[in-house]
């Protein structure tokens, strides 16, 4: 396996200065580094940059990708973790915890669970996730607690802990409805949709939050006329503008943030890890189900009327392709086990001969509809 490493930085709420962005053009010649983004890949070697230090000077989220099982989460918040109360619970040690920024307000929350090489499947295009866990953020600092809960549930699951020792921190309002960046937070970490479903099941369906929209309409029009003047002529006048950022520190500084809704369950991972084994296992029988009944109806529908079928063959033979010819076996398959036991019963070999006779170039392992050609063609099948 060859060794690959990615180093995103993103701005979520302002973009990085002029002078910070010289800083952080400092920090890897070869990196692609805009006002909004920062993005490095290595093949060899280490990025040595200051990842903090890029943080508290414009970039609000930073992600750290290894395929030798590297996958480090930091996000910056400029006023602590809100409802601290609800969230301590969530933090554990040094793989999921709060580092407080010793030159100013707020700090970094730290999110790296310990992953040997070969653990979870590799990711590709990493830097499209971080794009998708940008809003992650803005969650946590409006004070929803599912993003915390699933950074500790992935800790939780590394392999530091004992899975029959460890247990879930409180289960927030809404686990069964993730936002996007949420379900990208759990795709970062290997959180399958089945974990998360047993996690979730009992708890409220209700999120705790109100509509964002309707907040920030009720405050805007708490505001002196002068003010939002400003910010708009700020914003307007300068495309590096701050006045974004503003508005929302001020918008979270005149309300307390709500306390999010939690149930307190204590369930060890391994149960958790059981019951996710039964929701897979019984979504995989109802997928089974499913699956089967569509099959027997398009069965029945190719026994009412072959035509169809028979047309789509002589378009897909002309394509003078493997895939195409593949796919007319498939068809054949499927029309001669419609047919069986009627009238009809020899179509699907009649059609093979005759696809064979029209096309040299048609393969007859792929046509042939004997039972044992059947079988040959269904081996190739599954390989394509």
């Amino acid at each position: 396996m060859s060794e690959f490493q990615y180093i995103g930085f993103r701005a979520a709420e302002k973009p990085v200065s002029d002078k910070d962005l010289e800083y952080m053009r400092q920090q890897s010649s070869r990196a692609e580094v805009t006002p909004w983004s920062f993005d490095n890949e290595y093949h060899y070697g280490d990025f040595r940059g200051d990842a903090r230090t890029m943080l508290r000077r414009g970039y609000d989220i930073h992600l750290h990708y290894a395929n030798f099982g590297i996958r480090e989460l930091l996000i910056g918040l400029q006023h602590n973790l809100p409802s601290a109360p609800g969230a301590g619970p969530y933090l554990a040690e040094d793989r999921l915890q709060f580092l407080e920024d010793k030159q100013g307000r707020g700090g970094i929350l730290s999110i790296s669970p310990y992953l040997e090489a070969g653990d979870q499947d590799e990711l590709w295009d990493v830097h499209e996730i971080l794009d998708r866990l940008v809003p992650l953020r803005a969650e946590i600092l409006a004070g929803d607690l599912r993003p915390l809960y699933l950074a500790h549930l992935a800790v939780m699951s590394d392999d530091e802990h004992d899975p029959e020792e460890s247990t879930e921190g409180p289960v927030p309002a809404g686990l069964g409805h993730l936002t996007a960046p949420q379900r990208a937070l759990a795709e970062l970490f290997g959180l399958s949709d089945a974990l998360i479903a047993a996690a979730a099941e009992g708890n409220s369906e209700k999120a705790g939050q109100e509509d964002p929209g309707r907040l920030y309409a009720g405050w805007l029009q708490s505001l002196p006329q002068a003010t939002k003047d400003a910010w708009l002529r700020e914003w307007l006048a300068d495309a590096h503008s701050s006045a974004r950022s503003d508005m929302l520190a001020e918008f979270r500084k005149s309300r307390p943030t709500a306390a999010w809704p939690t149930v307190r369950r204590d369930r060890t991972i391994a149960e958790l890890e059981s019951a996710a084994k039964g929701i897979h296992e019984k979504a995989v029988r109802k997928a089974a189900e499913t699956a089967a009944r569509q099959r027997a109806k398009r069965l029945a529908a190719m026994a009412a009327d072959p035509a169809p079928t028979l047309r789509e063959t002589e378009r897909l033979v002309k394509l003078r392709s493997r895939d195409s010819y593949v796919e007319i076996a498939t068809l054949l398959k499927d029309l001669r086990e419609a047919l069986a036991g009627k009238k009809e019963a020899g179509l699907a070999e009649r059609q093979a001969q005759k696809t064979q006779e029209g096309e040299p170039h048609a393969q007859p392992a792929y046509l042939g509809t004997s039972s044992r050609g059947v079988r040959g063609q269904m081996r190739r099948v599954r390989v394509v």
